[in-house]
């Protein structure tokens, strides 16, 4: 790789210990990925702020970057913890457990990160400009801000991206180079009425439909409706992204880099193309509906964290209303936008129902022993539809959110289903 001054005196070691690791560490990366530069970024998203998924020795290099003179070089946000930060206790979290998130919290801390701990940055402060160059890791917002927004992004390995925001640089691969931003494979949506495509859910089931099919490429996506919302395409990138590895799609007519399908293909012709009709989604959302039971043991919305628009429609559906005493609601977001809902007034009446909203975490991210309780999960989220049964053999049942909020209220599954093709 060529490097600059600067970056060779990182290297050197010049400007510590710390940043000379980070730099070492990205050289061979760069060198890996057959990268001939570096690009300075103008920000950074660390993923790799949960206990759970560093543990100890991820803890360890962080520590080992602070004591040795590391900084974050840009401003840099960060993920979820593995905790509450504030009411852990009320989360069914171990004091040794809480102890572990807190020293790797304060490890961050006292690197630079802003605080933000949520897995959607460009809804919390952290919103590049379209073209910009960032180094971000986590899926969905890597997804997102690649799509929706138009920087330039890759989903970089966690403790990698740490590297990143120290150096304040990224090596030159991937989608960072313009012709791999060109669409690979269309989808094209037919046949479907107004009703699709009201509730984030759709996107979330699309998403995944295409994820799956498409595998680690561009999707170009032609035919959803002008009222689709960014977080509508929240729920897509997620979905995409689990589902399939996508870290870029493009949506004609709405996302940056889509005014039409030849913009989006870069003027590539030799294309394949996919039709998607209600049967597709259909059968792709009875695949994720695992769950067999009536009896409903979670609810949970959230993943990603959920923007103030979405938990203040939570509020108006649950207003005066009582969650089932043999249910919990789980409505995820971070501490940034529950103040917000705080300010409003509407985290009072979501907390009037018996709804909890957990802060600055995922349930993915959690402690599993004394958290994860029950078998069957309802969710309006293509993310923790793909990894909830995994990690801990639950079911399903995906749902919008007003039927999200019917389950946590009457405590069975959504009467009627959804739409039936």
């Amino acid at each position: 790789m060529r490097l600059s001054d600067d970056e060779q005196r990182m290297l050197n070691g010049e400007m510590g210990k710390g940043v000379q690791q980070a730099m070492e560490i990205l050289v061979k990366m760069g060198e890996l990925f057959g990268a001939k530069r570096f690009l300075p970024v103008k920000n950074a998203h660390i993923d790799a702020a949960a206990y759970t998924t560093i543990w100890d020795a991820g803890t360890e290099f962080i520590e080992y970057l602070l004591n040795n003179g590391a900084r974050v070089a840009v401003p840099t946000t960060i993920n979820p913890v593995s905790r509450d930060i504030v009411d852990w206790k009320k989360f069914g979290t171990t004091e040794g457990f809480a102890e572990k998130s807190r020293r790797l919290e304060d490890a961050y801390l006292k690197l630079g990160v802003i605080p933000t701990w949520t897995c959607a940055p460009y809804q919390c402060t952290n919103v590049p400009g379209f073209g910009e160059v960032v180094s971000w890791s986590e899926s969905n917002a890597v997804n997102y801000v690649n799509s929706v927004i138009g920087a330039r992004a890759e989903r970089l390995p966690d403790l990698v991206d740490v590297c990143c925001a120290v150096v304040g640089r990224v090596p030159e691969y991937g989608l960072y180079i313009e012709e791999n931003r060109a669409g690979d494979m269309l989808f094209e949506l037919e046949g479907f009425d107004e009703e699709w495509f009201q509730d984030s859910v759709d996107y979330a089931v699309l998403g995944y439909l295409v994820g799956e099919i498409v595998v680690n490429k561009v999707p170009v996506i032609k035919g959803l409706p002008e009222h689709t919302m960014p977080d509508d395409l929240k729920s897509l990138s997620a979905a995409a992204a689990s589902g399939g590895a996508v870290a870029l799609f493009h949506v004609v007519g709405i996302t940056p880099e889509a005014p039409d399908l030849e913009t989006a293909f870069q003027g590539k012709k030799d294309y394949k193309t996919v039709k998607i009709t209600p049967k597709e989604m259909q059968e792709m959302e009875e695949r994720l509906n695992t769950a067999k039971k009536d009896k409903v043991d979670l609810v949970l919305v959230g993943c990603p964290h959920l923007s103030f628009p979405e938990v203040r429609e939570i509020a108006e559906l649950i207003e005066g209303k009582q969650v089932s005493e043999n249910t919990k609601f789980w409505i995820q977001t971070n501490q940034t936008v529950y103040d917000l809902a705080q300010r409003a007034g509407v985290s009072k009446t979501i907390e009037a129902s018996g709804a909890v909203i957990l802060k600055d975490t995922c349930l993915m991210e959690m402690e599993c022993d004394g958290v994860w309780e029950g078998q069957h999960f309802v969710t309006n989220s293509g993310k923790a539809a793909q990894y909830a049964p995994s990690i801990a053999g639950v079911n399903i049942t995906m749902a919008d959110m007003k039927g999200c909020v019917e389950a946590a209220l009457t405590g069975k599954k959504p009467e009627g289903g959804r739409r039936k093709c």
